[in-house]
């Protein structure tokens, strides 16, 4: 019998190719598509899953009632560790965690490396597996230092590193350290990321801070004792932060902050380390919304729908050509149990055949997708046994989904009907018609989104920055042994250089750099009865010039100021309007009584500091240099890629052995808008396939339709029918259920886009064009796809269909 069935098998899809070919190259791109999508989902939700005690890992935050809204940073003080640990408030451990440099070297070799600085419980907090070296206490003396696996093998290749002395650079003080400890690298998966690990008490202010709460710049990691409530937690770790002043009530009410129901002004909260990877705000620089994740999901079962939508509008076309052959088999003594058994399993066959050909699509499109969607998975996340039996299951479900009404559909036929080759077409038109909306309706969603967001990304890419973006090099220089002093070789060794215009320097990155850091300073104060607030930006001589930005009035700052680098500013016109006076050159701003005023010296037009999430604001420009961290240097067009290598060149001089992660400003701002890339990017492809799917079944319906109307045709011809008459009642009965899809459509797209467009302080409109374009699209490749079919029956001989009659 399994013989029988086999050679059944392979005759019907020899005898209905189109159709098969169809459905299985239908259901191969979209379960490519799935797999890829779905694999990324995986990959990003096992983010910190894999520590043994995640459930009670969190990270410690603080929050504020601001202006602009609740601000969230996760900056500790560096006296909160000992304090959580003293106190009885349910912590079992705590460590900080704190950025400490990316210089090191060995035996005169110096490269980059990730070191950070830790507390002595980090290693067993997290439960690293330590490999070689001190087990027990790896970092129990602030002179030990702790390598990953990795590291250890670019520092010292086949060598046992443990024991050896290294010098290491931490905030541009390099200190002699043994290597105590090697601990396993950690997975692609973690939002940890280092290299080498240190005591926090090398820090060379760790002796002036260790006991101020309102100096802030640590992460603060805890692990809770088993069964601690985690608001209990929170409430009285609120209590410790405020009994030792870590808010600051004068600045909080200075600055415009709201209180709270409990009359605070900043508040504090433990977020689950397995949600750092969902928040931009405390995680890594590689964190993703968890809204992003859900729209993968929901493009790939898009992807399926539609394809799946083919296949049972394709099965049921085919089915009714095999009407005979079901009413043989029946009068044969075929059980309907048998007849859907039989219809099932060609259909499964079809559908794992489609699933072994999209897995190994989506294996060599693999590299590729990462390049385009920034992912990172592999071959190994597709291979495990969980992916493997989820990728059963859902092989299994959509063989059921999708054959399981034609099956009964087959198996229900009564055998007087069926031997007379003939079934209603009207009992399927419904169906048939009802999935091909649905599947439009889909495929115009996606032509919308693909357009709105590919103009919002533009939009945010283009938008005028007040400052000019191009031609200016930005180079990381936060952590080397002295930033000034870099900033001041860089002037003396680029001067002469005829490509280079200006050097300057900031404490503000523009844009997200090759560092993957950003940062943002603000304040408020008081100034003639009116409250003020400010973001301020340290800087260096010739920043205005350096960025492009037109001087309202004054001057910028230069080195033949000797005052400028005490306390003369430059503002903003939004921060000029703010303290109310005309003309504000040489003004003198009290901002704070400990300190001496500020001397306004320069005003400029307001420009973007931050990205175009945020509204321009305020902004204050001093010269600090201590708080140089980013060299930015203008430069001529010319030939930007050759001065860029001159600027690599005279930076190795300036500072040797340290990475150069210089890059442009204007690739610094697209990295802002990534996601949003990304998305584009994703829609642009799903709107094409769905649309390219949508078509393919579209084709083979009018095919089988046609083939079943060969002999009405024919007769309609005999009695004169026009061939344009024939071509538009052919392709009118699937035009319509396009249209009827636009009409659908529309609102929904309308709705779905203007949601998603609230999240941009910048946006653009939601115009009648893109609806208009994206129905027009959708209607003519329709209209195109369906035609060659009824043209080509337009055109049949109406006597060789008439022969058999």
């Amino acid at each position: 019998m399994l013989q029988n069935y086999l050679k059944t098998l392979i005759r019907t899809f020899k005898k209905n190719r189109l159709a098969t070919a169809i459905n299985i190259i239908g259901l191969t791109v979209a379960f490519a598509c799935a797999i890829l999508l779905l694999l990324r989902v995986r990959f990003e939700f096992s983010f910190d899953n894999f520590y043994p005690d995640q459930g009670r890992l969190y990270k410690v935050y603080s929050f504020s009632n601001q202006p602009e809204g609740k601000v969230y940073s996760a900056s500790m003080p560096y006296p909160i560790e000992a304090a959580v640990k003293k106190e009885n408030i349910g912590v079992e451990q705590a460590s900080l965690f704190i950025w400490g440099g990316r210089a090191i070297r060995y035996e005169k070799k110096e490269m980059s490396q990730n070191v950070r600085l830790v507390g002595t419980d980090f290693i067993n907090l997290f439960s690293l597996p330590v490999v070689a070296g001190n087990r027990q206490t790896p970092l129990g003396s602030s002179n030990d230092l702790v390598l990953t696996a990795a590291a250890a093998k670019r520092i010292f290749g086949t060598e046992d590193p443990v024991g050896k002395k290294m010098e290491v650079n931490i905030w541009d003080k390099w200190v002699t350290l043994t290597v105590s400890a090697v601990v396993k690298d950690l997975p692609k998966n973690s939002s940890l990321d280092f290299d080498l690990l240190a005591s926090y008490q090398l820090h060379p202010d760790y002796a002036e801070v260790k006991n101020k709460w309102n100096w802030t710049s640590a992460d603060l990691y805890v692990k809770l004792t088993p069964g601690a409530n985690v608001a209990d937690f929170e409430k009285r770790l609120q209590y410790i932060a405020l009994r030792n002043g870590m808010s600051d009530t004068a600045y909080a009410r200075k600055s415009g902050f709201f209180k709270d129901a409990n009359g605070n002004y900043v508040g504090m909260g433990a977020l689950p380390v397995k949600e750092l990877h969902f928040n931009s705000e405390m995680g890594s620089n590689n964190a993703v919304s968890k809204p992003f994740l859900f729209v993968l999901i929901l493009i790939a079962s898009v992807m399926l729908l539609i394809a799946c939508f083919n296949f049972v509008n394709l099965n049921i076309g085919v089915s009714l050509t095999r009407t005979k052959e079901i009413g043989v088999r029946k009068c044969l003594g075929a059980q309907k149990r048998q007849v859907w058994l039989q219809v099932w399993s060609e259909s499964f066959l079809m559908i794992l055949l489609s699933v072994l050909s999209g897995s190994g699509i989506a294996l060599l499109l693999m590299n590729k997708f990462n390049q385009l969607f920034g992912a990172n998975i592999d071959a190994s996340l597709f291979l495990n046994p969980v992916v493997l039996f989820s990728l059963l299951l859902l092989t299994f479900l959509i063989s059921l989904i999708a054959s399981g009404y034609p099956s009964v559909l087959m198996a229900r036929l009564k055998t007087t009907e069926v031997l007379k080759g003939k079934l209603s077409v009207k009992r399927k038109g419904l169906l048939r018609n009802a999935l091909i909306v649905v599947q439009f309706v889909i495929a115009v969603v996606l032509i919308c989104a693909t357009l709105i967001i590919y103009r919002q990304f533009q939009h945010l890419r283009k938008a005028p920055l007040g400052y000019n973006k191009d031609a200016l090099v930005s180079v990381p220089i936060k952590g080397t042994e002295n930033g000034h002093a870099v900033v001041t070789k860089m002037r003396t060794l680029l001067s002469a250089q005829s490509s280079v215009e200006s050097i300057s320097a900031s404490s503000v990155n523009l844009g997200l750099g090759e560092d993957g850091s950003t940062s943002t300073t603000g304040f408020g104060f008081d100034f003639n009865g009116r409250t003020v607030f400010t973001n301020f930006m340290s800087a260096d001589f010739d920043i205005v010039r350096t960025l492009g930005i037109p001087l309202k009035s004054g001057r910028d700052f230069s080195v033949e100021y000797a005052s400028d680098t005490s306390n003369n500013v430059i503002v903003t016109e939004s921060m000029a309007k703010q303290l109310g006076i005309g003309d504000p050159i040489g003004r003198k701003v009290l901002y704070d009584s400990s300190q001496a005023p500020w001397v306004i010296v320069g005003v400029i037009p307001d420009f973007q500091l931050y990205s175009m999430y945020n509204k321009r604001a305020p902004l204050t420009i001093g010269v600090n240099k201590a708080s140089d961290s980013y060299l930015l240097i203008r430069i001529n067009t010319k030939n930007p890629v050759a001065t860029m290598d001159l600027i690599k060149k005279a930076y190795k001089e300036a500072e040797p052995g340290a990475e150069f992660r210089g890059s442009f400003v204007s690739e610094n701002v697209d990295r802002w808008y990534r996601s949003e890339q990304q998305l584009s990017r994703m829609f642009t492809v799903a709107a094409v396939i769905a649309v390219v799917l949508s078509c393919m079944g579209l084709f083979g319906m009018a095919f089988i339709i046609v083939g079943q109307r060969t002999r009405e045709i024919g007769v309609r011809k005999m009695l004169g029918a026009s061939v344009s008459s024939i071509a538009m009642l052919v392709s009118r009965e699937f035009i319509q259920p396009v249209f009827i899809a636009i009409i659908i459509a529309t609102p929904i797209a309308l709705w779905v886009l203007n949601k998603w467009l609230q999240h941009f302080t910048y946006r653009v409109p939601v115009t009648w064009w893109v609806f208009a374009v994206a129905g027009m699209t959708a209607l003519c490749i329709a209209i195109i796809t369906v035609s060659a079919q009824a043209i080509k029956a337009a055109y049949t001989n109406p006597v060789e269909t008439l022969r058999t009659e």
